[in-house]
């Protein structure tokens, strides 16, 4: 780093906006939507059921720490996460609620975990020697698995994990955990069957004097398709950014959506003429078009393949985006924009004067679902919260 500019460089402690503003491409994301989502779930709830939030792929692209931040300030139990770089922003914002982190975290990390007071899940008892070596205080969850072939102990191995875990000094239960299966089998996904096998684990642990003081299997569609999976905690997280993923609730809630808009800027804008040579063999390019490039592309998170019929909004007027999609860089059409200037506001999601491009017309396009727009969510691009 050049002399005289680390000072500058190192003091410079960029806010959302400012950070915006030198990007050139920003989300905007709505605390309160998120606080109003959790006002809704908690509403529904019995006040003896604990709320894990569930903030994983830093909080579904909205950000682990500042949505951490909002929901403790609401009341929120605890969190989880399966990144440690995911609870570590939540710590720095202050939040003191338990974190159990899902599958993801190494022993490598056991210090840095212990340090922060961070609870890991344990699928096996080598599982839980590894943590042991690993750590002065072991926090754990025990995950069991109910037919989703991901980490958990399968039903006949839970009772021994439990029983081993509890047989530590140095280890401390939590709780114990399941997620439903989503694969299409006509057993393992039938959700009596599963909560019928976490039951069955529950009353052993029971009869043993194992069983710990949190058990928790729903997500946020089985917060609000299947009531009697309650037990002593939920750790929704798509419900939180106003995703209800239930086709057939039973509790039914207004969320709202948290992303609000997806935004960049016009970086270039010019004319095509014949000085340029042929108009380029593709779709849209015409002489005399107004052309304008935008500052994000692909790898921004926009699609690889730009869509048939994908647009933008500028000045309030919907344009074409034009293929080819570059790694930083879009085309987009001007025509029905002619005093669309450099620098120019573009919002790609979200609303602008009288005209607004919706999250289900996005997620049309773009070949994916709402939820896949959130998880497409890049971390460097900055974000504004309101």
């Amino acid at each position: 780093m050049t002399a005289h500019l680390a000072p500058f460089i190192e003091s410079y402690d960029l806010g959302c906006a400012e950070a915006a503003l030198l990007r050139g491409s920003w989300y905007e994301i709505d605390l309160g939507a998120i606080r109003h989502n959790y006002r809704q779930l908690r509403s529904l709830l019995p006040q003896n059921v604990s709320i894990y939030a569930c903030l994983k792929r830093n909080a579904y692209g909205c950000g682990a720490g500042p949505v951490a931040r909002a929901l403790a300030a609401e009341g929120v139990d605890g969190f989880a996460v399966a990144s440690l770089l995911d609870a570590m922003a939540i710590r720095r914002m202050g939040a003191e609620q338990r974190i159990l982190l899902y599958p993801g975290a190494l022993p490598a990390a056991g210090l840095m975990i212990e340090a922060l007071d961070l609870t890991v899940s344990v699928s096996s008892i080598d599982e839980l020697e590894r943590w042991r070596a690993a750590m002065t205080k072991t926090r754990v969850f025990i995950k069991v698995d109910l037919g989703f072939f991901r980490a958990g102990a399968s039903p006949q191995d839970a009772g021994p994990l439990l029983a081993a875990a509890n047989a530590y000094s140095d280890v401390q239960v939590d709780g114990i955990y399941a997620h439903m299966s989503e694969l299409p089998t006509s057993t393992s996904y039938d959700v009596g069957f599963q909560l019928h096998r976490m039951r069955a684990i529950l009353a052993e642990a029971e009869v043993c004097g194992d069983r710990p003081v949190v058990a928790m299997m729903s997500s946020t569609e089985g917060v609000l398709t299947y009531p009697e999976m309650d037990m002593d905690a939920v750790d929704p997280g798509a419900l939180f950014v106003g995703l209800p993923e239930s086709h057939t609730p039973v509790r039914r809630v207004v969320l709202q959506q948290a992303l609000k808009t997806i935004c960049t800027t016009i970086v270039a804008v010019k004319h095509l003429d014949a000085s340029l040579g042929p108009i380029p063999d593709l779709p849209g390019f015409r002489s005399g078009m107004k052309l304008g490039v935008l500052g994000m592309g692909w790898g921004d998170g926009l699609p690889r393949q730009v869509p048939p019929g994908a647009e933008a909004l500028v000045g309030g007027t919907r344009a074409r985006l034009l293929p080819p999609a570059h790694l930083e860089h879009v085309r987009i059409d001007l025509s029905n924009a002619p005093d669309a200037r450099f620098g120019d506001k573009v919002v790609l999601l979200g609303k602008q004067s009288d005209e607004v491009i919706t999250h289900g017309e996005i997620a049309a396009l773009w070949g994916t679902d709402v939820v896949g727009i959130y998880a497409g969510l890049r971390d460097h691009i900055p974000r504004i919260y309101t």
